[in-house]
């Protein structure tokens, strides 16, 4: 069981620095071509504090943080292989789902690889599948833990209810439960992310 107060500080502190860049952008507070350095500034100050609070409450090993074993490889691979196979399916039954695929121009280039390839599956893994499904699942149980997990993930991402990051997350979740790995998900979810950056700058 997760502390309490580990769970309240870590999900705080997330929510606190996501409704800061949220305001920058709709209040305009920094100029547009500056958006990109805040939204890197505040993403590696949130990788930093939830490091700390790991480090602080020694949650390596209850987050599933250890040394991936060969098992966690060889369930990592046999998943993104499943995913791989569905979204090439998907591509050749409706291809233009894939190239309607864009991001924001504050996502661009190298900093903008970082930021969604890099940092924030670190970030976010931990919010959503260590603190939010960890802290459902001892209450609900991993059926209801990875529906609504996956739907905050969601509605943090689009704002809606039925989005792609709503099957990503409980890809996510169901990987985190199956390998009790966090590397595991921070793993898929970077190769997800990769794969919409690619298809989004090919487009």
């Amino acid at each position: 069981m997760l502390p309490s107060r580990f769970v309240v500080l870590g999900i705080v502190f997330y929510v606190f620095l996501e409704l800061l860049a949220s305001l920058s952008f709709e209040l305009h507070i920094i100029p547009e071509q500056q958006t990109q350095g805040l939204m890197l500034a505040l993403r590696l100050l949130e990788l930093i504090g939830f490091i700390f609070l790991i480090r602080y409450y020694r949650m390596f090993d209850s987050l599933g943080l250890r040394q991936p074993s060969n098992r966690d490889w060889q369930r990592f691979m046999l998943i993104a292989a499943g995913c791989v196979a569905v979204a090439a399916i998907l591509y050749v039954i409706e291809p233009v789902w894939f190239a309607a695929v864009t991001l924001p121009t504050w996502l661009s280039g190298l900093y903008g690889l970082l930021l969604m390839v890099v940092i924030a599956p670190v970030v976010e893994e931990f919010v959503f599948r260590g603190l939010v499904y960890r802290m459902l699942r001892e209450q609900w149980g991993v059926a209801i833990s990875v529906l609504v997990s996956a739907v905050f993930f969601s509605l943090m991402h689009q704002g809606l209810l039925i989005s792609p990051q709503l099957v990503g997350g409980i890809i996510f979740a169901l990987a985190y439960e199956w390998t009790k790995s966090l590397w595991v998900a921070i793993g898929l979810h970077m190769g997800a992310n990769a794969s919409v950056y690619l298809l989004a700058t090919l487009a």
